[in-house]
């Protein structure tokens, strides 16, 4: 189950594509597969639109072993082209101890209420922190704007805690759609032996094509499924 939650974030971190610059994030609806331990895993990752400028955004990752659900309301500024997280949350259920968490975002006051296993508590926050979701869309803007390498504060379990992501080459794949030119992002993490690596489609919004985390030898793959964007099925690359 472990294992399933470190995957878990690693997907949720890198799968949805990516927006337009001075556009609205484009909605989407996205299937991958993996396998882990001999147990076929299932990830879904979708954006709704909501109302003017709110998206809901959910992760969820379904197995033999148990699953993991993550949703938050976000708020999109056309503006700033900036996205800020309003509401987060997170369920973990089956193997091992079910867990939950919730986040609600006071922007007015800068301040975050973390809720888990119904203990509740505040902190303060910057202009910029995003949840475990909403950064993505974020991160996406910035590859349309060329950057190259990624910084964001997370607010996370009561405590700030930073994500890195650099481009690290580009590379052509294969994959049930077809074959996709890809960039290679790789997220770097401080005194942590994991490396994970994600595969993202240049000509179809950054779509997620494939990830792969490695630790102490080992390595756990997914692919891509299905995809659709706006309401439209991706039928072929």
């Amino acid at each position: 189950m472990q294992r399933l939650r470190a995957i878990a974030l690693c997907i949720a971190a890198l799968v949805s594509p990516n927006v337009m610059a001075a556009d609205a994030p484009t909605t989407f609806d996205n299937q991958y597969k993996a396998k882990l331990y001999g147990f076929n895993i299932t990830v879904t990752n979708r954006l709704s639109k909501t109302a003017d400028n709110q998206y809901d955004l959910l992760f969820k990752a379904d197995s033999m072993l148990g699953s993991i659900t993550e949703q938050s309301k976000l708020q999109w500024n056309p503006v700033q082209q900036t996205v800020s997280p309003l509401h987060y949350s997170y369920a973990r259920r089956g193997v091992g101890k079910d867990r939950t968490a919730e986040l609600s975002f006071d922007w007015k006051n800068k301040t975050v209420t973390n809720n888990v296993q119904k203990t509740s508590w505040q902190m303060d926050i910057a202009q910029k922190v995003q949840d475990k979701l909403s950064y993505q869309i974020q991160m996406q803007q910035d590859l349309l704007n060329g950057e190259k390498d990624f910084t964001y504060q997370i607010a996370d379990g009561g405590r700030l805690k930073e994500y890195k992501f650099s481009i690290v080459g580009e590379e052509v794949l294969d994959t049930p759609l077809g074959k996709v030119n890809t960039i290679k992002v790789k997220r770097s993490r401080d005194n942590d032996e994991r490396v994970t690596y994600a595969w993202l489609a240049k000509d179809w919004s950054y779509l997620l094509v494939r990830l792969q985390q490695e630790e102490k030898g080992d390595e756990y793959t997914i692919y891509i499924h299905k995809a659709s964007r706006d309401g439209k099925a991706i039928e072929k690359f």
